[in-house]
């Protein structure tokens, strides 16, 4: 069942959540579902579960200005506590309007631990009428105790992958800190579809270091062997992890230029990856 159907079905039969946690899929599919239910919810009109469009309430919230939604975004690489403390004291709030107070966080789990234990409070005592919704590229970021008190869906969205990424994988295991900062770094960062490149990166690294590991070729996901050279698996996963951050970074909105530069180094201090 898609996630759209699931929250109107628990909304239709009154069992709907008062936190949930969206992961998957790209930030524009998570915040299209966050933004679907906080439209409904405090739409005047609504029928079989879906928004009318044409109430004040519904207005309010396509114009971007409805008093009892708040959208919450990573202050710089990361969700702050101060924003959380902030969030907490406008939840505490009565309704301008008299209906649901919904409140977005975008980037979940880029949460400082500190703000994710002061949003615990509110997870485990919601105020009356505020519901919740955590948007997350990498959920397992969040702390345990965060997850367990949320309803996870997940979106299934696919990200493109485009084969030149395989390219790069091979010239960054070959090259020097030179090489790459004057050479490949410049190159990555005019590709037009970096994330797509990126993904393919992180496939050639994942074939890797599964060859590396079981020498079995049909557990790869590409045609053909590796030809880089053998690394360490130790040195495939941090590789491997480092793809995935620089992607979720890039999804927030983070520098293109100063998250490839976290990338390339991060690369170069595992020694050639």
């Amino acid at each position: 069942m898609q996630v759209h159907q699931q929250l109107r079905q628990a909304l239709q039969v009154g069992k709907l959540a008062h936190a949930y946690l969206l992961a998957g899929g790209s930030e524009e599919e998570r915040r299209s579902q966050a933004l679907y239910l906080a439209t409904v919810l405090n739409c005047s009109n609504r029928q079989d579960g879906e928004p009318c469009g044409r109430c004040l309430s519904c207005r309010q919230m396509a114009g971007g200005n409805h008093p009892d939604f708040y959208l919450i975004e990573p202050s710089g690489a990361s969700l702050k506590i101060a924003q959380i403390r902030e969030l907490q004291d406008r939840l505490a709030l009565q309704s301008y309007q008299g209906g649901a107070r919904v409140a977005v966080l975008a980037g979940a789990d880029t949460m400082t631990e500190a703000a994710a234990n002061c949003l615990l409070k509110t997870l485990e005592e919601p105020p009356e009428g505020a519901y919740l919704l955590l948007l997350a590229a990498q959920p397992d970021r969040l702390l345990p105790t965060i997850r367990s008190r949320c309803q996870e869906l997940h979106l299934e969205g696919k990200m493109a992958v485009a084969p030149v990424g395989g390219r790069y994988w091979e010239r960054l295991v070959m090259a020097d800190l030179q090489v790459i900062m004057t050479e490949v770094l410049p190159e990555l960062e005019k590709e037009e579809e970096l994330p797509a490149v990126l993904a393919g990166m992180a496939l050639a690294c994942r074939d890797q270091l599964v060859w590396q590991m079981t020498g079995t070729a049909r557990l790869l996901l590409q045609r053909g062997t590796p030809s880089a050279p053998a690394l360490t698996p130790a040195r495939l996963w941090a590789a491997f992890q480092a793809i995935q951050d620089t992607l979720a970074a890039l999804e927030h909105n983070a520098n293109r230029r100063l998250a490839l530069e976290v990338l390339m180094f991060k690369f170069c201090a595992q020694g050639g990856v």
